[in-house]
């Protein structure tokens, strides 16, 4: 078996040089790209050097977590202990995320499985494969790019999540709990009172609401206003001119409720001065969220 030592250190310069750069990428810091090639530079020498002379310090568990610390810190310097460790722990995960992919992914197509005596055997052909080599050379590059999107999701997700919080509307007898998304953009009120609007999916609201005035907001007739409905029901609906990103603009069949309480920071606070306009789209693609609270009605913004 032939191992090309200067094979072996231009492949594991660019996995460290991505596994870095994707850790730099996560932790949101901008780093020279000499710092990334010189701290992907020292993990390939290790590389080579646990290959040509197996030293007994690289094949412990210090040896390679001194190593580890040093490429981290001089890819990203040292900015405090607390940023550091966050540093060295999302580079840590990365590895872990894209190594333990490759291997599954490895041992999925090309590893060969045998049962002999009720037990599992595979076989792995090691550095010198050249079908290793070049599945390492093609499989990288898809489990990174996956690794990238998957924390890049999660990130934005987190993001999210800080701007969220239950929300219960009271109208009549009946309440609705859901999730609302707070949006400094969402300045919707009404032109004459100034109340707020709180935009809340209209699929969320039809078991709450007549049959005239789910068609209403369905189809945008307003001239049905009057059709079927108790004086009760006329006395709470209210039209809000609106202009949307990519709309020119049209009327938002509005409700006043009851009620409308915010759960934030481990209590309900409770607004009445609100009104909720009837959205017939969906608000959010995953269904994370299904109405947009206006900042003024924050507990927070009062």
């Amino acid at each position: 078996m032939v191992v090309y030592a200067d094979l072996v250190f231009v492949l594991n310069l660019c996995i460290d040089f991505l596994l870095l750069w994707l850790t730099s990428v996560i932790r949101r810091q901008q780093i020279s790209v000499w710092r990334l090639l010189s701290a992907a530079s020292l993990g390939a020498c290790y590389a080579v050097v646990h290959l040509l002379y197996p030293l007994v310090l690289t094949y412990t568990f210090f040896g390679k977590m001194l190593f580890s610390v040093l490429m981290v810190w001089l890819a990203m310097g040292y900015r405090g202990p607390l940023a550091f460790l966050r540093n060295l722990g999302v580079f840590y995960l990365i590895s872990f995320v894209t190594g333990g992919g490759m291997f599954a992914l490895h041992y999925f197509f090309s590893g060969s499985v045998q049962a002999s005596g009720g037990i599992l055997l595979t076989q792995s052909y090691g550095w010198g494969s050249p079908i290793s080599w070049v599945f390492v050379l093609l499989a990288f590059p898809l489990v990174w790019f996956y690794a990238r999107i998957s924390f890049g999701s999660i990130q934005e997700r987190q993001a999210v999540n800080q701007y969220l919080a239950p929300l219960a509307i009271q109208i009549g007898d009946k309440k609705l709990e859901c999730v609302g998304l707070m949006d400094t953009g969402n300045q919707l009120r009404d032109p004459i009172s100034r109340t707020p609007v709180i935009v809340v999916e209209l699929k969320s609201l039809i078991p709450f609401l007549p049959e005239p005035v789910v068609m209403m907001a369905q189809e945008g007739d307003l001239e049905c206003v009057e059709m079927e409905l108790s004086s009760e029901w006329m006395t709470r609906i209210r039209f809000i001119p609106f202009r949307g990103v990519a709309a020119n603009g049209g009327m938002m069949l509005a409700l006043k409720p009851d009620s409308v309480e915010i759960f934030q920071d481990g209590i309900w606070e409770k607004t009445e001065k609100v009104l909720v306009g009837l959205d017939n789209k969906q608000l959010s693609s995953d269904g994370t969220y299904q109405a947009i609270i206006h900042p003024s009605c924050m507990p927070r913004a009062g």
